[in-house]
């Protein structure tokens, strides 16, 4: 009789190398950043959305109780007029943030998206600056530069996609010095206190804690001169990715502290508005519109402490990255 011998053989079952699995953990939390990236983006711009349409309701609402009866009143008119238009050009900004944050979810480029968003921003400070300028009881160096100085930002914006170094570096340069001076007027003026006089810590222009704002410019600025001066150089840089980073977590720490302090200045003046403040004696839509404002800060609260989150996940994000491109 023939005999069969049964031989078993033992499956063989691929493992992941140190390499692959690393690459897996670097794909998920990637995978984790731009999930926590649009959630951030989207509530920050819905949150500029209603926060912006409040002041506009609001500015719009002070239009009409100033008669035209001297030139004071008259540059008071003009001044709020600019602002109403920067409040709709920023409400414009929340939409745009939100457009942005689909596109980087969806792993395309968003630089034409960036580079309109710097240009309107621009716009907008430049009409804030004018109104700024119409309700000061004089015009000086300092408020004219504060005009300035975002068209510096602008033109700095449309030199970043140029081919030629020198054209970047110029750019940069003007960038910087642009972004300094609208610090240090984000950081020493209440440009809506001028406009209300409620005597509260209003947010800076681009909805967040002033301080941390004008911090947040001179980053930016700095940020994207490190990036044009090494671009073409490295496929993508450490360092400009790091300045980014910390705009995201600088930014989202002083939208989520402003916002919390803002509204609770606002609900102080509405439980003080029967009897004494600057509410008192407003008719009940304007307070309306007052708790409205107040309670779309909270949007700007969860959009600030979401973007901490991301920044955090991103330096992590980055350090594996940097670790990985060590290796090969």
């Amino acid at each position: 009789m023939t005999r069969i011998r049964q031989v078993s053989v033992q499956e063989q079952i691929p493992g992941f190398t140190t390499v692959q699995t690393e690459e897996t953990r670097t794909d998920r939390v990637e995978a984790y950043l731009r999930k926590i990236v649009l959630a951030a983006l989207t509530m920050l711009g819905i949150g500029y959305v209603l926060v912006n349409a409040s002041q506009a309701f609001l500015v719009g609402q002070s239009l009409s109780s100033i008669p035209i009866e001297s030139q004071a009143n008259v540059n008071a008119i003009a001044g709020r007029a600019l602002y109403l238009m920067a409040s709709l050009i920023s409400t414009s900004l929340g939409g745009l943030l939100i457009f942005g944050a689909v596109k980087f979810y969806e792993h395309e480029k968003p630089d034409g998206i960036i580079l309109f968003g710097v240009l309107m921003g621009s716009f907008y400070l430049l009409c804030l600056g004018t109104g700024f300028a119409l309700l000061l009881p004089e015009t000086n160096f300092a408020t004219v530069s504060f005009i300035v100085a975002p068209i510096l930002v602008a033109i700095s914006a449309a030199t970043y996609s140029s081919s030629s170094f020198r054209v970047r570096s110029f750019g940069s340069i003007l960038g910087i010095v642009g972004s300094v001076v609208l610090a240090y007027f984000i950081f020493s003026f209440r440009f809506l206190d001028l406009a209300f006089g409620w005597g509260i810590p209003f947010l800076g222009p681009f909805m967040s804690l002033t301080a941390l704002e004008s911090v947040v410019l001179v980053l930016a600025s700095v940020g994207v001169c490190v990036n044009s001066l090494v671009n073409g150089r490295f496929d993508e840089p450490p360092l400009a990715n790091v300045f980014t980073l910390l705009v995201a977590v600088v930014y989202g720490l002083g939208a989520f502290v402003g916002g919390l302090l803002l509204s609770m200045s606002f609900w102080n003046l509405i439980w003080k508005s029967p009897w004494v403040g600057p509410l008192h004696g407003l008719s009940e839509w304007v307070l309306s519109v007052v708790v409205f404002w107040s309670a779309s800060l909270v949007l700007l609260d969860i959009g600030g402490l979401l973007l901490i989150i991301g920044g955090c996940l991103g330096f992590v994000y980055v350090a594996r990255e940097f670790s990985r491109a060590l290796e090969l």
